[in-house]
């Protein structure tokens, strides 16, 4: 091995979080993005399978662990706090894993993590790290970190938040605060690898991600929200994103020397969306989620058969121009408005045998010494359960289209498994092309099972991420096969650093040139799984997180 390389490559990683070939590709060939044109000419690249579900929690903890989420312990946004039948924002607290910044830390690597999602609270790290999308504001370590980004970037934004967006007389200013997003988070890139020479050095950009789910009804004349005057004005809103981080990669792409390597990778896909499932609601008309007799009770349910619930009531505030309403009326998290609308309050947990409460499609049965209230006993009775629902669901179709809604439905056994596997969900499903989604905002978002998203959101997660590798080492060709757990093991190795043994991934050798001067991949044991107290947020805290969160359609 040549001294230059005795210690591995500098690995920079830029994270674009929601980016999809399925718009690279097309964009590509149209000769819109040189830079990825290039990227993919002269390197590696393929799609990077996601969790499942796809969502951003889950997806960016499997890329820095290295493992699925029956190992680190992230399943969604939520989790259910033990003892109750509440679930509060999950945070870096709940991940059970190491990081690999950490692992490398740990090594003596200097490592530099910025606006990566699931790192607030901020941990000591041999290095510096700047919190993403969760931090309520500028958190850092060290501390002395934020007043100094404050001083050089005093308008840097953490997270471009997408709700103004979802009405028209926002959309301006969101855009405006999308490109402010890059222009800052580039700036903070670029001076803070001026500082020292990373041996592991990442950004992530939110900015891909939430503008592909407020816009892309403008982009998509088969969306059911396009609009063609809109078209014209907003069209190339996505584009225009994508040219921005086209340019970026060129200008970092410039600034790498022979020992360095370039990931750019995403947590998922993208899509169009346009249909709601209320699992809940479904739950409850089979019979399976019972609500409770008492006089109150049956009085919201009679209202909630009758139309009263939180989507209909928001879609008519919107009509009259009210839509800032939203997060008091759809999100339900306020008392008085659970007073009025159906939510777990008014749940007869002892008569319930299943329950939802996450995105795209997951239930969980009530299980007996689990839950605090369950009545479904482990054992037969349990999998007996498991596979009514399963033929339940598999039979769901669009009163519509009459087509099945459902496309994949797991057992939580064939996609986690670890120490953390029994936290998950008992069922997962994937709806028909993930153009449907489990509503995930709400208890009883709707008194309907399949609804029409009339307003709002009209993009989301897709199973498919990207990954592109440029650099000395880096050999052109297309990945296949390759799943976001593999990029932590493959950046290990390209920094000369041994495999923990626990890891899920495998490190992608077919990505490096025979000639990369690199040994082969050295595994060493197994890292214990860590706990972090879960000292849960501040109300207020909390209240910040569940509204960015909420303006994305990921809890209550």
């Amino acid at each position: 091995m040549s001294a230059g390389y005795q210690n591995g490559y500098r690995v920079w990683v830029i994270g674009l979080d929601g980016a999809t070939f399925d718009l690279i590709t097309p964009w590509v060939e149209a000769g819109h993005l040189p830079t990825f044109a290039r990227l993919m000419r002269e390197g590696t690249w393929g799609e990077m399978r996601s969790t499942i579900p796809p969502i951003t929690g889950p997806a960016w903890s499997s890329f820095m662990t290295g493992t699925n989420p029956g190992k680190h312990g992230v399943f969604d946004w939520t989790y259910r706090r033990p003892g109750s039948y509440d679930f509060p924002p999950v945070t870096g607290e709940n991940i059970r894993q190491t990081p690999l910044w950490e692992i490398a830390g740990q090594a003596g690597k200097r490592v530099l993590v910025l606006n990566v999602p699931m790192t607030f609270p901020p941990e000591t790290v041999n290095g510096m790290l700047v919190s993403g999308m969760q931090a309520t504001e500028l958190f850092t370590y060290p501390k002395e970190l934020a007043v100094k980004i404050k001083q050089l970037i005093p308008d840097y934004v953490v997270y471009p938040d997408p709700g103004q967006a979802y009405s028209d007389q926002g959309i301006q200013t969101f855009l405006e605060k999308v490109d402010r997003s890059i222009t800052t988070g580039l700036q903070l890139w670029h001076t803070a690898t001026s500082w020292e020479s990373w041996d592991f050095a990442m950004i992530l950009f939110n900015a891909t991600d939430v503008v592909q789910h407020a816009m892309w009804k403008f982009m998509s004349p088969e969306h059911p929200q396009y609009n063609a005057a809109k078209a014209k004005k907003w069209g190339d809103s996505i584009l225009n994103v994508y040219k921005r981080f086209d340019a970026a990669l060129a200008e970092i792409m410039n600034k790498m020397d022979d020992h360095t390597v370039l990931w750019v990778m995403s947590d998922h896909g993208f899509g169009p969306f346009h249909t709601f499932i209320h699992v809940n609601t479904w739950l409850m008309r089979e019979g399976l989620l019972v609500v409770r007799s008492n006089l109150f009770t049956r009085l919201k349910s009679l209202l909630f058969r009758l139309g009263f619930s939180p989507m209909p009531v928001y879609n008519f505030l919107m009509s009259i121009g009210l839509g800032k309403l939203k997060r008091e009326v759809v999100r339900g998290k306020s008392k008085k408005l659970r007073l009025i609308f159906l939510s777990f309050d008014d749940v007869d947990w002892g008569k319930t045998i299943a329950y939802s409460l996450g995105n795209i499609g997951q239930i969980r049965i009530n299980l007996k010494g689990r839950e605090p209230l369950g009545c479904v006993e482990p054992g037969a009775d349990y999998e007996r359960v498991a596979a009514d629902i399963i033929d339940r669901l598999s039979k769901l179709r669009d009163p519509k289209s009459g087509e099945p809604v459902i496309e994949k439905i797991y057992r939580r056994s064939e996609v986690y498994a670890g120490d953390a596997a029994e936290d998950g969900p008992d069922i997962l499903f994937l709806p028909r092309r993930l153009e449907y989604f489990g509503f995930g905002e709400y208890e009883f978002g709707d008194h309907r099972v399949i609804v029409p998203v009339a307003r709002g959101i009209s993009g989301t997660h897709r199973m498919n991420g990207i990954g592109l590798s440029w650099g000395k080492p880096v050999r052109p060709t297309q990945l296949h096969n390759a799943r976001l757990e593999d990029l932590t093991p493959t950046i290990l190795h390209l920094m000369c650093l041994p495999i923990p043994a626990h890891i899920d991934g495998r490190p992608l050798l077919e990505a490096l040139r025979a000639e990369a001067d690199l040994p082969p991949p050295r595994q060493s044991a197994a890292l214990s799984s860590r706990t972090r107290s879960v000292s849960g947020l501040s109300e207020e805290d909390e209240q910040t997180v569940r509204k960015r969160l909420k303006d994305l359609g990921y809890v209550a």
